[in-house]
């Protein structure tokens, strides 16, 4: 009786051990491309923000405020009117129907303006964040860090209205809004405190995903009590708003004035970045620089 061909074990085992290797060295390459695929959507998104920022600056001549509120400086807690920046622009977002219902008599917090808080609008969302958090993208209010208020170097501040002519240290080397981190106790976009804006006094840097056990509240209430509670304990940030922060590799995304979208490195030289979050300083930059 002829035998058929086969393969013997020890060949079945070496085309078993190829196919892993394989797998094994093509994998990395599949995540990178994946990861260009969200850092060039991430840049999307800041790119159609800053159209919603050259379209509010054409109508009103100026860039919306940085957050609204009658005193300051801003205090990170749900305390105060707080209308951030991203509330000005919603029309210009293809958000109108959100902003229509906003009640902008009363404070971001007050309970007839939860259910818009709580929308979630893809512009605003890095697809890099694993936690998809509701808010990635921040507005430079200074070049160091220090509580938000009507002083700040950036271009959006507390009831900031700030003109194209006023950034003279040049559209193009003055940042507008960057990526931030995830944060399980983010007031969310409708809030003008740490939640939509931060600084350049803190080095540039990666983010780090804390997937804490899951007992972050999830009512607007239950949030804002456990805000407080942080705030007695000394363990929340109360009058700072940190920096930026990115969850691509090796670069984040940045929104400068002129409207262009740039990949900004980790590496970055402190003092540079620092610079590049002051619309007024008057120190030289190279764009070779970041």
């Amino acid at each position: 009786m002829r035998s058929r061909p086969g393969f013997t074990l020890v060949e079945l085992l070496l085309v078993m051990t190829i196919i892993v290797i394989l797998i094994a060295l093509l994998l990395p390459a599949v995540q990178s491309v994946r990861e260009s695929a969200r850092r060039a959507q991430c840049a999307n998104n800041l790119m159609q923000l800053g159209i919603a920022m050259g379209s509010y600056a054409s109508t009103h001549s100026v860039f919306p405020p940085g957050v609204v509120s009658e005193t300051g400086p801003i205090k990170n807690l749900p305390e105060g009117y707080h209308h951030s920046w991203v509330v000005q622009i919603l029309p210009y977002l293809d958000q109108q129907n959100a902003y229509n219902h906003l009640d902008l008599s009363k404070s971001a917090y007050h309970a007839a303006n939860d259910t818009v808080a709580g929308l979630q609008i893809a512009t605003l969302m890095c697809p890099s964040d694993p936690g998809l958090a509701i808010m990635s993208y921040a507005g430079c209010h200074h070049d160091e860090e220090a509580a938000i208020a009507a002083d700040n170097r950036g271009v959006l501040y507390l009831n900031s209205r700030v003109r194209y002519d006023e950034i003279v240290d040049g559209l193009s080397y003055t940042i507008m809004l960057g990526e931030i981190n995830r944060d399980e106790l983010s007031l969310g976009w409708i809030s003008g405190t740490r939640a939509s804006l931060r600084n350049t006094g803190h080095p540039f840097s990666k983010a780090l995903y804390n997937n804490s056990s899951g007992t972050w509240p999830l009512t607007r209430d239950e949030l804002f009590d456990f805000v407080g509670y942080m705030a007695d304990d000394g363990s929340w940030p109360v009058d700072s708003s940190g920096g930026f922060k990115s969850f691509h590799t090796a670069v984040g995304n940045f929104l400068f004035c002129d409207g262009s979208v740039r990949a900004v490195k980790y590496a970055i030289n402190e003092r540079v970045f620092r610079l590049l979050g002051s619309r007024n300083d008057g120190e030289l930059i190279g764009t070779d620089e970041y």
